[in-house]
């Protein structure tokens, strides 16, 4: 009897507003996924980018200027036009997140449970899968372990979790390209109308996938960009 084939897959994750001004209602927490095979040739494509408009820095979000327009909409024409390339992000307002009652008044705790809701709808059948975390401070140094062996016992049988682990994202153009694609998102969640490099930014990214506006949420089969506003506690 022939077994399935099994796909294997990077997923290169991040998150914006999850500390940040307290004015912001909503967080996001989002991945952007692709082959395994195709990682080198992302990375070369994107370094290339970086070659052709003299952009060396850590690029992202944060970093997203008028002088630096045409190499971040290249990214965006990158993106959208390379068909092993997904998008997922979960978007939550932080008002309703009711730590206390759910989590023992752990708010890390909570921040990891959003993450595993992020990504458990997502991760395919007869799929397995290197998820990278961007690296951040834990006030208790097991939390991408339980995560991962949280993941991993959820989708026995299904998918597999080859590793799960934090990394730099100074070191990594594909998690830069996920804060690039999250903080799209929250910008357009929060409303802010602050840049208006970010606020076409926004909608060339909503072009891109297809969508009016980036302030949406999409089915859970919208492979390409996935939007899941998550109203759970």
């Amino acid at each position: 009897m022939n077994q399935p084939k099994t796909f294997h897959y990077n997923v290169y994750c991040d998150e914006s507003r999850h500390t940040s001004n307290p004015e912001d209602p909503y967080m996001v927490i989002g991945a952007l996924a692709c082959p395994r095979d195709k990682k080198e040739e992302l990375t070369r494509r994107i370094n290339e980018l970086r070659k052709q408009h003299n952009t060396w820095r850590e690029f992202g979000w944060k970093t997203l200027s008028p002088s630096r327009r045409d190499f971040y909409w290249a990214l965006l024409e990158l993106f959208s036009s390379e068909p092993s390339l997904s998008f997922r992000c979960l978007v939550v307002d932080r008002s309703i997140l009711n730590h206390a009652q759910y989590n023992d008044g752990d708010n890390e705790l909570g921040f990891y449970k959003l993450y595993y809701q992020m990504l458990v709808h997502w991760l395919k059948r007869d799929c397995s899968y290197h998820i990278l975390l961007d690296w951040q401070q834990n006030q208790i140094q097991r939390r991408f372990i339980d995560l991962r062996d949280i993941l991993r016992r959820k989708l026995t049988g299904k998918a597999k979790i080859e590793c799960l682990e934090p990394v730099s994202s100074h070191n990594i153009p594909l998690i830069q390209l996920a804060d690039l694609l999250i903080g799209a998102v929250g910008y357009a969640w929060n409303e802010r109308q602050g840049s208006e490099i970010k606020l076409d930014f926004c909608n060339g990214v909503a072009n891109a996938a297809g969508l009016r506006t980036l302030k949406t949420t999409t089915t859970l089969s919208a492979e390409k960009f996935n939007i899941f506003h998550f109203t759970g506690r």
